[in-house]
């Protein structure tokens, strides 16, 4: 069997975030930045480069590629990547930050700083430590596309704000709109606005579908190869798609399509008011295994393309990292050293709300004890994986960022044994799978409450206790 992920507690899950501490607390911001040295987008000024699933950046609103302006009224253009943290630290409660996007030209936002004592480990952030309970809802996945980018570096690409169509052929119009329509969703969502009658830049796009003539469906090494996942935007899922990884060398004759698709854009309005100037070029180049419908293929992949805009990164590949979580929250932060001890909770909060308060030691959740060191809940976890291996799906099975390559969805036709295997706390100790139990293969009853029984002192306490599902999507792409 593969290597298997354990249980860290020490420092888990906190790396890469912007984090002020002392001896006894630790206050996460959540997000990280870069000083750009794009000139088109936020140049010599800090952009935002990472979030934090659950994190006060996202909870404020702070997008990726938004462009720092200031950071407690401190304007960051031309400054040390040192020197903007530092500005982080001014105030013990949080910060104010202005940035710039397609949407605003200048938004201030108030990050609160996320405070709890050092060995405090909350719910968001032991999710991803039992992602092993539910892989389809903690997703750590990276993958590779070959997008290539061209940059007109006189465009400043924060002054636009509208778009349109160039004019498509009569012979191809339906299958255009179909593609419009996808750039639209795409764009908007990133917000800029289709504007027919005044848009800023205009966007023409070219593609192509064809047969290899040198395939052979009965070539020894077809279906050798790695498969490649990609994630679907439109339902947050990483999805298995005909076509083949960019890194690996493919026999040509293995290769039964080969697809093409660029779009250009070009100002209308600001680097020669008047012209057409093309400002950015993508394109990208699959080969594909089997056959993949040319609109099926933009419908999920032309979202990704487009992720490159308006801050490319690598302009001759895109390496995706995909950060998706979806868990129950209770507002629970636990002491990571023992894991039944609550040492926080949220104000306001499903826990704070049933009466749960910092002090407590949790007992049972949903029927399953909480008789566990950190090194018999970590040696019970370890079993759960290696045990339950044969109730996955294996045509799911994917290698995760962190390099486990055992990592597969549950089998549908299993789910009845997956939810008697949870069920089986003396062997397995899964009692922290209350984090997905809105999942049938958790719970057969998937419960819209869930149940905490708490030590206070001499006293035992229960507590009904409604989570909340949360859920956090990120994807970056470098």
């Amino acid at each position: 069997m593969q290597r298997v992920p354990y249980i860290l507690l020490i420092a888990i899950f906190l790396t890469g975030n912007l984090m002020a501490q002392n001896e006894t607390t630790t206050c996460s911001l959540g997000f990280t930045f870069e000083i750009s040295d794009d000139k088109s987008w936020g140049y010599k000024e800090p952009v935002v480069t990472g979030i934090t699933p659950g994190s006060p950046a996202e909870m404020a609103g702070l997008q990726l590629k938004d462009i720092i302006l200031s950071v407690n009224k401190n304007g960051t253009y031309l400054k040390s990547y040192g020197t903007v943290r530092s500005w982080f630290d001014l105030q013990e409660d949080g910060m104010t930050l202005a940035v710039r996007n397609f949407t605003h030209s200048f938004k201030e936002m108030t990050v609160a700083k996320d405070c709890r004592q050092r060995n405090a480990i909350t719910e968001a952030q032991l999710a991803p430590v039992f992602a092993f309970y539910s892989l389809e809802d903690v997703q750590d996945r990276r993958f590779l596309m070959p997008v290539k980018t061209k940059i007109n570096e006189e465009a400043l690409f924060h002054n636009y704000r509208t778009f349109d169509f160039a004019p498509t052929d009569e012979s191809t119009r339906a299958l255009d709109e179909r593609i419009n329509a996808i750039f639209i969703r795409a764009l908007t969502a990133m917000g800029l606005q289709y504007d027919p009658g005044d848009p800023d830049f205009i966007i023409q796009t070219f593609y192509s579908y064809q047969n290899n003539p040198l395939y052979k469906p009965g070539s020894a090494t077809y279906g050798s190869y790695q498969p490649v996942w990609r994630f679907d935007t439109r339902n947050h899922r990483t999805v298995k798609v005909p076509l083949y990884d960019p890194s690996e060398a493919v026999r040509v004759d293995d290769v039964a399509y080969n697809l093409d698709f660029g779009y250009r854009f070009y100002d209308r309005k600001f680097v020669e008011a008047g012209g057409m100037t093309l400002i950015w070029e993508g394109e990208v180049k699959e080969r594909l295994s089997s056959h993949y419908d040319l609109a099926d293929y933009l419908e999920m992949n032309l979202p990704l393309v487009l992720l490159k805009f308006p801050y490319a990164g690598n302009r001759s590949y895109g390496t995706y990292q995909v950060k998706y979580l979806k868990y129950n929250y209770t507002g629970i932060g636990y002491n990571m050293n023992d894991l039944k001890t609550v040492i926080s909770v949220d104000p306001g909060s499903p826990a704070a709300l049933a009466g749960i308060m910092p002090g407590d030691v949790v007992t049972n959740i949903q029927g399953q004890s909480f008789n566990h060191t950190s090194q018999s809940l970590t040696e019970s976890y370890r079993r759960f994986i290696a045990e339950t291996m044969n109730l996955r799906d294996k045509n799911s099975r994917y290698t995760d960022a962190n390099g486990f390559k055992e990592c597969m969805f549950w089998d549908v036709a299993n789910y009845p044994a997956i939810a008697e295997s949870f069920s089986n706390n003396r062997r397995y100790k899964a009692a922290f799978s209350y984090l997905f139990n809105f999942n049938q293969y958790i719970d057969w009853n998937t419960p819209l409450t869930i149940n905490i029984e708490v030590k206070r002192g001499d006293e035992t306490m229960n507590f009904a206790v409604t989570p909340r599902i949360t859920t956090s999507s990120h994807i970056m792409v470098n």
